[in-house]
């Protein structure tokens, strides 16, 4: 499976940090970017500098500095176009898996290797060259002082992070964060198989190369162009395919009557004891974290570590936070552990009935259709107690501000106030 983290992008020992040879680029203005990439999709405050019946190139000041381009494809025809708009785009972790030497032929020309994943849709990825387009643009928008080499298309091999976001800006975007700037499919409303696209990156220095004027048509219809390649390619579909198998979210059921229970070594004050579990060793049962917030994250990783198995979950999908009774797992590794995992929770099943009364009991549920946080602003900055959600035939409970930090959190067209990860 993959490699996994889930500590924040570190600089890989396998890489150096002398100019030529790998550098880690800064990732510190995903926040800023976050904020602003909803407005790239009108054309307000910017400026068109060329205009084909394909697509539109503009440009603007950066409100932190720098300029920045805009391509915004009007339609693209997707081939074989997946049912949920936000899976055109594939997780970065995924994008990575192309062989060295097939970008070409997927229509990308990178060459990209996966070092680490933070969470589903996150993850560090060494890019080893650039494309074409991007050296060309390179030469029209860069000035001076290295901007070239390192912003627009970064001339040596470079390690940073890269962003997968699902339904955002609007339900049904999907948005790509890598470097200095973000890619955005959207579908054409009343179409299946064409879709919007907006690409938006940032050049260090404010200024507009006026003399490049009359290539900047070509430049745009030869983008355009790449974009439908690379949307295209003879490996995207089964890329997608791939990603849509990558991860399992799992869910937590009807556990009202207190937190699910752990094994223990040694028996103790507030320890059950259950006979059942003689044969795999595990009799004595406490409660998991009784006077914390309940995670199945937490609680799925020390479950296993209790087996003496290790497993990696997580709590975010897509840019998303998950309820906190759901979390993901990479399907490869949850299937060559999942069956010690149920032998165990059987037993677990047991203890939390001898520690409740009763006969209901902690269920998991593999497979889930993923559930995210959905928050009142007002509720975030302040809380006033518990606040319902109701959600189609779901109610999620808004309870305080544990999932705040970190977050951005925006109203989407509908009046929804979603949190993102930033």
């Amino acid at each position: 499976w993959l490699k996994c983290s889930r500590r924040g992008p570190n600089r890989d020992p396998g890489f150096t940090s002398v100019r030529g040879m790998a550098d880690v680029a800064p990732t510190d203005n995903y926040g800023a970017w976050l904020k602003f990439a909803p407005s790239c999709m009108s054309d307000a405050q910017w400026e068109v500098a060329a205009e084909t019946p394909e697509a539109v190139l503009s440009h603007r000041s950066c409100p932190w500095g720098g300029h920045l381009i805009k391509i915004d494809s009007k339609s693209i025809f997707i081939q074989q176009a997946p049912e949920d708009p936000t899976s055109v785009m594939v997780r970065p972790e995924v994008r990575a898996m192309v062989p060295p030497g097939l970008g070409r032929a997927s229509g990308c020309e990178v060459d990209l290797q996966h070092l680490e994943t933070y969470a589903p849709g996150d993850a560090l990825i060494h890019r080893r060259n650039s494309m074409w387009i991007l050296r060309l643009g390179a030469v029209l928008f860069g000035s001076g002082r290295h901007a070239s080499e390192d912003r627009i298309y970064h001339k040596f091999p470079v390690s940073s992070q890269h962003r997968l976001y699902k339904d955002f800006p609007e339900p049904g975007d999907c948005t790509y964060f890598a470097l200095e700037g973000f890619w955005t499919m959207r579908r054409v409303p009343g179409s299946v198989s064409h879709y919007r696209s907006v690409l938006v990156f940032n050049t260090p220095e404010d200024k507009w190369a006026t003399w490049a004027s009359p290539f900047y048509p070509g430049f745009t219809n030869m983008f355009h162009k790449v974009a439908d390649k690379v949307l295209n390619g003879p490996t995207i579909r089964d890329l997608r395919a791939t990603d849509a198998n990558m991860y399992s979210v799992l869910t937590l059921q009807s556990f009202n009557r207190g937190h699910p229970m752990v094994p223990q070594s040694k028996p103790c004050e507030d320890s059950v004891t259950v006979a059942a579990g003689e044969h795999l060793g595990l009799v004595s049962w406490t409660r998991f974290k009784p006077h914390e917030k309940f995670h199945l994250s937490e609680y799925m990783r020390d479950f296993m570590e209790r087996l003496g198995h290790q497993l990696q979950t997580y709590g975010v999908m897509d840019g998303r936070k998950l309820v906190r009774y759901q979390c993901v797992v990479v399907r490869q590794q949850w299937d060559e552990l999942r069956t010690p995992f149920f032998e165990a929770f059987q037993v677990q099943k047991a203890a939390y009935r001898r520690a409740n009364g009763g006969t209901t009991a902690p269920s998991l549920v593999e497979d889930a259709a993923p559930r995210v946080v959905l928050r009142d602003f007002s509720c975030c900055a302040q809380p006033v107690g518990i606040k319902t959600i109701v959600r189609k035939t779901f109610i999620e409970l808004d309870e305080g501000s544990d999932h705040s930090a970190g977050c951005l959190k925006r109203s989407n067209s509908t009046g929804e106030v979603l949190a993102y990860c930033v």
